[in-house]
């Protein structure tokens, strides 16, 4: 193999490590970022229930004093209806202690379905109190794991671009203006194909007969007809099963 296509082939693998971690990186703060705004929707959510809780707490207090005055009123509508001097009195008293204890019966009943409510509403706010603190203890190694792989993605990328520039030294200025135009019309950054039985392993078109011969025998700088990537083989065996015997060097 040539020397320069082993160095397109190596600088072909600095800039494909050099591009997932690249994106690795850039994944770190929307995974952060993800991570908060779990946080900060699981935080209202807890909002919501510890105010509907307050809302329940309130009513049932409120019932709870409606009841008492219920109550006080019919000891004082009793009272004046043992004192009534007529029918129409008595029966006016009557209606009402009947009119206040449906009342008590009502907010009595409210009460009841309120202490369900608040008994369900209290578990649900301290299981949603434990996720909450969870979900921080989360943010918070995440964060602290991203910072220290942030910085070393950022040591292993300056170290790469390092190798790159040293690699990218050793070629002829065509040669090395080939490949730069060669990744950037190959978006998946493919610029060396390997080449077996006579087919590019990138574009997978047959490569012409007289061409296959030529870079089994001596694997001189070429390039696909097709896709333009530069060919090369990694192994040339004694027999093509298509076209036999290696040609002898």
């Amino acid at each position: 193999m040539q020397p320069e296509v082993q160095a397109l082939i190596r600088l072909q693998d600095f800039d494909q490590s050099l591009a997932r971690l690249t994106a690795e990186l850039l994944e770190l703060p929307k995974r952060l970022d993800a991570l908060t705004k779990d946080g900060a929707a699981h935080g209202k959510h807890l909002e919501s229930l510890q105010a509907s809780l307050k809302a329940d707490e309130t009513e049932r207090r409120k019932l709870e004093g409606s009841v008492e005055l219920h109550k006080s009123k019919i000891i004082k509508l009793k009272k004046q209806l043992n004192e009534a001097q007529t029918q129409t009195q008595s029966q006016a008293f009557e209606h009402e202690i009947t009119w206040a204890e449906s009342e008590i019966v009502k907010a009595e009943e409210r009460e009841l379905e309120l202490l369900m409510e608040e008994e369900q509403l209290r578990g649900d706010v301290q299981a949603a109190k434990v996720r909450l603190l969870e979900m921080q203890k989360t943010f918070e190694l995440e964060r602290t794991q991203a910072l220290t792989r942030h910085k070393a993605g950022k040591a292993e990328m300056a170290t790469l671009e390092e190798q790159r520039q040293a690699t990218l030294k050793t070629l002829e200025p065509t040669v090395a203006s080939l490949y730069e135009r060669l990744r950037r019309k190959h978006k998946n950054g493919i610029v060396a194909a390997e080449a077996v039985n006579s087919q590019c392993q990138s574009c997978y078109m047959e490569i012409r007969l007289q061409l296959w011969q030529e870079l089994r025998a001596s694997q001189p700088f070429m390039t696909c007809e097709n896709c333009g990537r530069v060919l090369y083989i990694t192994t040339v065996t004694g027999f093509d099963p298509q076209f036999g015997p290696a040609p002898t060097r």
